[in-house]
């Protein structure tokens, strides 16, 4: 009993930033520079606070615009000028309310979201900051349609929502010093808008609250990518740390799917500039070295090209020619220097075209869980929870 207590008490201290289990906030429209933007109520009623203070004339079911006005934001309604605040709330008392929200400069796409907004400006006061106040099991939903995408099996949803749930408790404090805890751009993940798919929705209540940890009780880096071209990568392969359960396996689940093979080719000067320029290899060593032999990996993902006395980073060369994976060969084909690949992305965790193909013919989201992260557990965060009340 003692080493129980013990062990629940380091999953806490692991979860030391993750105070807020309700609710996250997450910048959304990250990847736009706004400087004007309207937001309506879809479901329920909305009060508006500008600058902390509630403004009691204003419609709680009515259309506005905001937009930057000598360093401060002008709030507008079709019907009259309100006017120049700092920062305005827009915040609601109904669980299940839904707003939408539309860039109109520049212009871009109507997307809905749960719960509240907080509208800032940024530091150098020249464009938004808009900050989704959402429940976080809601914020789930919404990555994992974001990112699995509509119409996959109900089991893959369960695995995703695992996972997307425990990557957000370890990384609360990524944007802190910005004010605001995850963006919705896949430098955290992606959440493009409100989750509407049904089973979606039934992933996230069946699993609500479950997260993944290693066997120190830590929370682990819930590590996806789209196809591993028939083996995964180890975590120090790719990013230098070395992790338990981040190990290379096989996996030929993926190898029929969209992403399981790529073919680029780019002209043979290009690529002796490249290694000139780039790693300064003489002309004549690239073109005896590189040019007129061939790199392949025929015994599972290699991490350097090497070739006599040269090796050069895969991860370079296919973040300098924006491959799809690091996981290919290279021939020379008349005037041009084909890449043979397989895969799409880093390589590290779960597979996700591998692991909806073995969702799909019947494997649970737990056997495919330990499948591509070894000596894990599932935790559940009441357990937190009870801890920090007491």
């Amino acid at each position: 009993m003692k080493k129980r207590i013990l062990l629940l008490f380091i999953f806490i201290g692991s979860l030391v930033h993750a105070e807020n289990l309700t609710n996250v906030s997450v910048r959304i429209l990250t990847t736009k520079v706004i400087t004007t933007f309207i937001f309506s109520p879809l479901s329920g009623s909305y009060m508006v606070y500008a600058d902390g203070v509630l403004l009691s004339d204003c419609d709680p079911t009515g259309i506005y615009q905001m937009s930057i006005e000598n360093d401060s934001i002008r709030l507008k309604t079709f019907e009259k000028n309100i006017g120049k605040f700092r920062s305005l709330k827009f915040l609601s008392s109904d669980a299940d309310a839904v707003f939408k929200i539309k860039s109109v400069n520049p212009q871009g796409k109507v997307r809905s979201c749960d719960n509240d907004i907080e509208v800032i400006l940024s530091p150098d006061r020249k464009q938004f900051v808009i900050i989704n106040k959402v429940d976080l099991e809601k914020y789930v939903a919404g990555v994992v349609q974001s990112e699995a995408g509509k119409n996959i099996s109900l089991e893959y949803y369960k695995l995703q929502a695992i996972l997307c749930r425990t990557f957000l408790l370890a990384h609360l404090i990524r944007h802190e010093a910005e004010g605001f805890e995850v963006c919705d751009d896949v430098h955290c993940q992606a959440y493009l808008d409100k989750a509407s798919e049904p089973n979606v929705l039934k992933a996230v209540l069946d699993t609500r609250g479950l997260v993944v940890v290693d066997n120190d009780l830590n929370l682990i880096t819930a590590a996806f990518h789209s196809n591993c071209g028939g083996v995964t990568c180890n975590s120090q392969d790719v990013w230098s740390i070395s992790t338990s359960y981040l190990k290379s396996v096989k996996d030929t689940f993926c190898l029929h799917s969209p992403n399981a093979h790529w073919t680029r080719s780019i002209s043979l000067e290009d690529w002796k500039t490249y290694l000139q320029l780039k790693h300064k290899i003489p002309m004549a060593d690239s073109l005896k070295i590189q040019v007129m032999s061939s790199f392949s990996q025929p015994n599972g993902r290699a991490i350097y090209y090497t070739d006599k006395d040269l090796k050069l980073p895969l991860k370079m060369i296919r973040s300098d020619f924006k491959l799809k994976s690091t996981y290919f060969s290279i021939e020379q084909d008349g005037d041009s220097v084909r890449f043979d690949g397989r895969g799409y992305g880093h390589g590290v965790g779960l597979c996700q075209e591998g692991a909806m193909r073995q969702a799909s013919i019947g494997y649970s989201y737990k056997h495919i869980l330990n499948y591509y992260y070894r000596d894990v557990h599932l935790v559940d965060l009441s357990a937190l929870k009870y801890f920090k009340a007491e």
